[in-house]
């Protein structure tokens, strides 16, 4: 039986570099922080994630899962616009995002669901089954009877 473990060190350093691979790969600063603002949370049973993505079709989503890791992306349109006027601000993104997610423990792929309502993506990762607490018996016997 194979245990994993990580480090958080290792794990923010994961993360902070996740959040800056937009950035780094654009050279744009404003590319900083283009991705779904994401909640989440952990049970004994599973992982569940909900990503805002106001504005996105369903159609435009793509939810991946490979081992520990879960990808959330998509892309935006911009809206076309009259020629004659000038953008006084813009702080709406449009083009292509993701955000992944690495998780402690394997999930159980085959069992991930994911809905959207109202502009928000939930998701529930359960937890693989070998990596679950479990309760073992334990059995008397009667020695010397």
């Amino acid at each position: 039986m194979m245990i994993r473990s990580r480090s958080p060190y290792f794990r923010l350093v994961d993360d902070l570099l996740n959040d800056a691979r937009p950035w780094l790969a654009s050279g744009e600063p404003e590319a900083r922080g283009f991705g779904p603002a994401l909640d989440v949370e952990e049970n004994a049973d599973a992982y569940i994630v909900h990503a805002n993505l106001p504005g996105i079709n369903q159609g435009d989503i793509s939810v991946n899962i490979h081992d520990d890791t879960l990808t959330v992306s998509a892309e935006t349109a911009a809206e076309n616009r009259d020629e004659t006027s000038k953008m006084l601000i813009r702080e709406r993104r449009f083009g292509k995002f993701s955000r992944s997610l690495r998780f402690p423990t394997i999930v159980d792929g085959d069992a991930v669901e994911a809905s959207f309502e109202n502009g928000v993506l939930s998701i529930t990762l359960p937890k693989a089954a070998h990596v679950k607490p479990r309760q073992v018996p334990v059995n008397v016997s009667a020695a010397g009877s």
